[in-house]
C-alpha cells in the first residue's frame, strides 16, 4: 500500500480542444477525478471565469499544457501569456509547454535549441510573477526528446521547469524511474498515460515493458513528491468518458486515492 500520498489530476486531452464543456467536466467528476488539466482550450471556448467555473461543478483546475512552434511566433508568446493569466485565476501552480515539432530528416540546430530555451524561460519568467510554474513537457516527435536533450534545454534556462511524462521516456528506450529520478531538481509536475500497439490506451493496457507504474509511482513517493500526477489518455477506442473510469479504477487499484486535501480556494 502507498505509504506517501500523490496528488492526481486528470486531462481533458481525450475530449478535443473544443469539447462541450458541461458534460466533460460532468464525466471527469462521474469517474472520481477531483482535479483537472485544462489542454489547449482557447480561452475563446472556455468562456468567461465565471461561465467555466459554473462548468467546473467543483473540480479543481491543477494545471494547464499548450504548445510551442518553432520558429517562435510573438503572437504566440502572447497568447500564453494570456493562458497563463487565465490559470492564475484559477489558483493553478503548474503552466506545460510543448514543441516545437521534430523534423524527421535532421536533429534539431543550436539555434532551434536556444530559440525554444528563450521562449520557454521568457514565459517562466511571467508565470513566475503569478505564482505559476512553467514545466517544459519532452515529447516524442518535438525538440526535446530524450535525457541528453532534456540537460540541453535545462542548461539553457534557469526557472524553466519539468513536466516529465511516463510513457514518453518510456518510447525513447530510456526508464521512467531513473529518469524523474536524475531530475527530480527541475521536476514540475508529471504525464502519466499508457501505449500499446502504436497508439496511446488505458492505464493497465500498455506494451512497454520498462514503464512499470506501480514502480514508478513508488519512486515518486521515495521522492515524498508533492506536486501533481497528471493522468493523461491523448486518445482512446472507447469514449472519453469510459477511459476516465478505466484510468481512474487503475490508480485504485494501485492503493491511491483520487481525493485531494481540502483547500479554502482552489489550488
Amino acid at each position: 500500500m502507498p505509504s506517501f500520498p500523490l496528488k492526481f489530476a486528470y486531462s481533458t486531452i481525450n475530449w478535443s480542444t473544443r469539447p462541450d464543456l458541461q458534460s466533460m467536466f460532468a464525466d471527469i467528476r462521474a469517474a472520481g477525478w477531483q482535479a483537472v488539466e485544462l489542454f489547449a482550450h482557447s480561452l475563446d471556448w472556455l468562456g468567461t471565469p465565471d461561465s467555466l467555473r459554473g462548468h467546473l461543478g467543483g473540480l479543481r483546475v491543477a494545471t494547464a499544457m499548450s504548445g510551442l512552434e518553432l520558429p517562435i511566433d510573438p503572437v504566440a508568446i502572447t497568447i500564453q501569456k494570456q493562458r497563463i493569466d487565465h490559470l492564475a485565476l484559477f489558483g493553478g501552480s503548474c503552466y506545460g509547454l510543448v514543441g516545437g515539432t521534430r523534423l524527421r530528416m535532421r536533429p534539431p540546430t543550436s539555434a532551434e535549441y536556444a530559440a525554444l530555451a528563450g521562449a520557454c524561460e521568457e514565459l517562466a519568467v511571467y508565470a513566475a510573477e503569478r505564482g505559476i510554474e512553467i514545466g517544459y513537457h519532452p515529447h516524442t516527435g518535438c525538440t526535446i526528446e530524450t535525457s541528453e536533450e532534456i540537460e540541453r534545454l535545462l542548461n539553457q534556462t534557469r526557472l524553466t521547469r519539468l513536466c516529465l511524462d511516463s510513457s514518453h521516456i518510456a518510447l525513447v528506450e530510456e526508464d521512467p524511474v531513473t529518469t524523474i529520478r536524475h531530475f527530480a531538481g527541475r521536476l514540475s509536475y508529471i504525464h502519466v498515460k499508457e501505449w500499446a500497439y502504436g497508439k496511446f490506451v488505458e492505464l493497465g493496457r500498455g506494451r512497454l515493458p520498462i514503464l512499470d507504474h506501480a514502480a514508478f509511482f513508488a519512486a515518486l513517493e521515495e521522492m515524498r513528491y508533492t506536486g501533481w500526477v497528471v493522468v493523461e489518455n491523448s486518445r482512446s477506442d472507447i469514449s472519453p468518458a469510459e477511459s476516465a473510469r478505466v484510468n481512474a479504477a487503475f490508480v485504485r487499484g494501485l492503493g491511491y486515492s483520487l481525493s485531494l486535501p481540502t483547500q479554502g480556494a482552489q489550488a
